[in-house]
């Protein structure tokens, strides 16, 4: 069996508390796979030492055959991260795509065509100039996540989508994530990993 994600042990303490204790896990490609627990229960150390943002204290996590501790920014490049914090409030919803969309190498008509194809896909091409901060939090969810796509990764961690959304907006959000979810599966292998 070919894992996409495999962690050995994987701990991250900080100072003496352990977010994380000796985790081990094999995801196929292709599947949903998602971390249950409460506040605090280590959920988003995790989407970060996957994506090589943190380092482990002990353990070992291998992502497309590759150590996250040698190989951070090669995974980063093929991985997408939906959290609260990453959206510019001040900006509307087309110039956040186009900022993360930079970061990730797209330009000129290819990004404005990846841009239009993720706005249109979250129902949000009629609030494409509209900034952000005006947003309902339903609705800055949805943009975080096509932010998170705007790359085409081949995995994406969700950290929480629906938190704080009434059960209208969370419903939403989910049909949107499944409707990603069996488009991407025809192309290509896709993990979708959700944390919340």
């Amino acid at each position: 069996m070919s894992w996409i994600i495999e962690t050995f042990g994987l701990t991250k303490k900080f100072d003496r508390l352990a977010a994380l204790d000796a985790v081990t896990i094999k995801v196929e490609p292709g599947i949903v796979f998602g971390f249950i627990g409460p506040n605090g229960a280590g959920k988003t150390t995790m989407v970060r030492l996957l994506n090589g943002l943190l380092r482990p204290t002990h353990g070992q996590a291998v992502i497309f055959g590759k150590d996250i501790q040698q190989e951070g920014p090669f995974i980063r490049s093929k991985t997408g991260v939906q959290t609260d914090t990453n959206l510019y409030e001040k900006l509307s919803a087309k110039e956040n795509l186009e900022i993360w969309g930079s970061l990730y190498g797209l330009s000129g008509n290819n990004l404005y065509r990846r841009i239009d194809t993720l706005l249109e896909m979250f129902n949000l091409a009629g609030k494409r100039d509209v900034i952000v901060g005006n947003f309902s939090k339903g609705m800055k969810q949805k943009l975080a996540i096509a932010r998170a796509l705007i790359h085409d990764p081949e995995i994406l961690f969700l950290d929480e989508p629906t938190a704080g959304l009434d059960p209208e907006a969370s419903e939403e959000v989910v049909l949107y994530l499944q409707k990603i979810y069996q488009r991407r599966q025809k192309n290509r292998f896709f993990v979708l990993a959700s944390f919340g």
